[in-house]
């Protein structure tokens, strides 16, 4: 077996499938990379058991066949070596030599036919999205799930196809996620969406989809549903995960129905301001008091033995002139800093009723936010 590469082309394909492989495991044969040698090219996949990995890498094969290498001393390597062309041959002792210019490694390699073979999800439905959207919609919910196994099925991403139920809501997909604290909604409207379809897909599936979306000049990605597992093929790179399986919250019986007061201001003004409100509310629990004021949207913070903080910002009120509500400003900033928008719309209503934001000029994203009792507000 043998072939060589770029050794640019073999770092992007390494470490894209090295953040899949399982750094503890039982099976410690998961640790490893599979490499592929065929006529087609170099295949490299990686395999935790929960979500699987394939992509295909530009390489000129000698000699085909497959072998195993360890994940985290090959990455090693590859990072350190040269940018060069890199050459891989196997031995008959099983061991490879990875030679460039005049210098190699030695790595002991395993047998392929130990290695777990990737599930491909059959039988299913199929969704092609465009990949910029779905990247996006992605973006723009993912910091919303929650990070506690013990609410496992808020650890991922629900994902629904058909009719969104809400009056206004004219998507036929959607992404939401939400930790219980607060919940973010994006929907699109998508050609051919598979009526009905809704799992929960794992954050951490997400995350590694937006790496490769970012990195792969992909026009579509292709998504393929079954009972328990779900797959994306972006260009050459195709990735599988098991989905979450568990009831989703209702989250339409927490969309507020009405508000009193609406607010519409700039985002970047917004952000800046409870990032320097975060500086002293952080002593308190992140605490930070939303406050209508005339045509103001005031913002303060105040932290026992640390000292307080006030800023006012101009904005546009709509309704009522007397509302103060507190957040957590750690969760008004994660929505803050994932929209691209230059103007969000606050709704507020008095009491202890969720806040919403969204960009103002855009129709099918949502962000609700549960606000926190405090003296002020009782």
């Amino acid at each position: 077996m043998e072939f060589s590469c770029e050794k640019k082309e073999l770092q992007s394909g390494v470490s894209t499938v090295e953040k899949i492989v399982a750094t503890r495991s039982t099976l410690p044969i998961i640790g490893n990379i599979l490499f592929e040698l065929s006529k087609t090219g170099l295949k490299l996949s990686a395999n935790n058991l929960e979500m699987g990995i394939e992509l295909f890498v530009k390489a000129n094969v000698s000699k085909e066949g497959s072998f195993l290498l360890p994940a985290k001393t090959l990455s090693g390597i590859v990072s350190k070596l040269p940018d060069t062309s890199i050459n891989f041959k196997v031995g008959e002792n099983k061991t490879v030599k990875i030679s460039y210019e005049s210098s190699h490694f030695n790595l002991h390699s395993l047998p392929a036919d130990e290695f777990p073979s990737l599930p491909k999800v059959k039988d299913g439905k199929t969704i092609t999205v465009d990949a910029k959207v779905f990247a996006s919609m992605i973006k723009h919910t993912i910091f919303s799930v929650s990070s506690s196994e013990d609410k496992y099925v808020l650890t991922g991403i629900l994902v629904e196809f058909g009719k969104s139920g809400i009056s206004g809501d004219n998507s036929n997909m959607r992404l939401v996620a939400t930790d219980g604290y607060r919940l973010a909604k994006r929907g699109e409207k998508v050609v051919g969406g598979a009526e009905g379809v809704s799992i929960i897909v794992p954050a951490r599936a997400m995350n590694e989809l937006i790496k490769i979306l970012d990195l792969k000049n992909c026009d579509t990605v292709k998504i393929t549903v079954s009972n328990d597992q779900v797959s994306f093929n972006c260009g050459d790179v195709y990735l599988v995960s098991r989905v979450i399986q568990g009831k989703f919250p209702d989250y339409k019986q927490v969309v507020p129905k009405k508000c009193s007061t609406k607010v519409k201001i700039n985002r970047k003004e917004l952000l800046s301001a409870a990032e320097r409100g975060a500086v002293i509310a952080s002593g308190s629990a992140n605490v930070t008091m939303f406050e209508v004021k005339g045509s103001k949207l005031h913002l303060s913070a105040h932290t026992p033995d640390v000292g307080s903080f006030d800023e006012g910002l101009e904005a546009e009120i709509e309704g009522s002139e007397k509302v103060r509500v507190s957040f957590n400003v750690r969760l008004i900033s994660d929505v803050l800093e994932s929209l691209a928008s230059e103007n969000v719309m606050l709704e507020f209503s008095e009491g202890l009723s969720p806040g919403v934001i969204r960009p103002a000029d855009q129709t099918d994203y949502l962000y609700i936010v549960m606000p926190i009792r405090t003296q002020e507000a009782a």
